[in-house]
C-alpha cells in the first residue's frame, strides 16, 4: 500500500498548527514554522501541504515533524499526568495523555510511568495502541531495516510512519500477525548477533 497523494497534505495540514507561534497563528505562519524546523524554505513546505501540487516531504522529515508535534502537543501548564524518565529516572518530558508518554518513551528507547494524576487515564490504553508501540521500538532499534519491515507489511515508508502515530484522526494499526513475524525475524536476528 502506498499513500495516496492527497493523503499528505491532509496529514500536514493537520500536524501545522504546532508549528506556528501560538494557537491562532495564521496558516503562513504555520507554514514558516515548520520550514524552519525542517531547515526548508517556505515555499517548499507549502507545496508539500498543498492538494495542488506534486511534491511530498521526504518520510525522514514526515517522521521528525511528527515527532516533534508529539513533544509540542505534550507541553502544557497544567499538571502533568504522565512522566518519560530516561534510564537514571531523570525526566525528560511530562505529558497530559498516555498516547504522548508511550509514543516518546518508545522514541527515545525510555520508560514511562503515570502520576497519582494519570492513573485514571490508564483504561486508554489499548490492544491497538500496544500495537503500535511494539512496531515504534522494533524501528527504533534498527535491527531489522525499514525496507524490509514495509515489505513485511506491503506499505511504503510513508505509510510506516503514520503506523507507529498515536493522537491522530488518522489512527493506523499494525496486524498483529504481520507483527508477530516482524518480531520473530527481529529474535532471530538479534540472536544471530551475539
Amino acid at each position: 500500500m502506498k499513500m495516496k497523494k492527497d493523503e499528505m497534505p491532509f496529514r500536514l495540514r493537520e500536524l501545522l498548527p504546532k508549528f506556528g507561534p501560538d494557537r491562532k497563528a495564521k496558516y503562513w505562519e504555520q507554514i514558516e514554522g515548520m520550514a524552519d524546523f525542517l531547515g526548508k524554505q517556505p515555499r517548499t513546505v507549502e507545496a508539500y501541504a498543498s492538494y495542488s501540487e506534486d511534491r511530498t516531504v521526504s518520510a525522514d522529515d514526515y517522521w521528525r515533524v511528527v515527532v516533534e508535534w508529539v513533544k509540542r502537543k505534550s507541553r502544557s501548564t497544567a499538571a502533568p499526568a504522565f512522566l518519560v524518565l530516561d534510564d537514571n529516572g531523570d525526566q525528560l518530558y511530562e505529558t497530559q495523555w498516555p498516547w504522548q508518554a508511550m509514543f516518546l518513551a518508545d522514541v527515545e528507547g525510555t520508560s514511562w510511568g503515570a502520576t497519582p494524576r494519570g492513573v485514571g487515564q490508564m483504561r486508554f490504553f489499548t490492544a491497538p495502541a500496544g500495537r503500535r508501540s511494539r512496531l515504534r521500538r522494533l524501528v527504533r532499534d534498527d535491527i531489522i531495516g525499514r525496507k524490509i519491515i514495509c515489505a513485511m507489511f506491503d506499505f511504503d515508508e510513508h505509510c510506516l510512519v503514520d503506523y507507529q502515530l498515536e493522537g491522530v484522526g488518522w489512527l493506523s494499526t499494525p496486524d498483529e500477525m504481520r507483527l508477530q513475524m516482524l518480531e520473530h525475524v527481529y529474535r532471530a536476528q538479534t540472536s544471530a548477533a551475539a
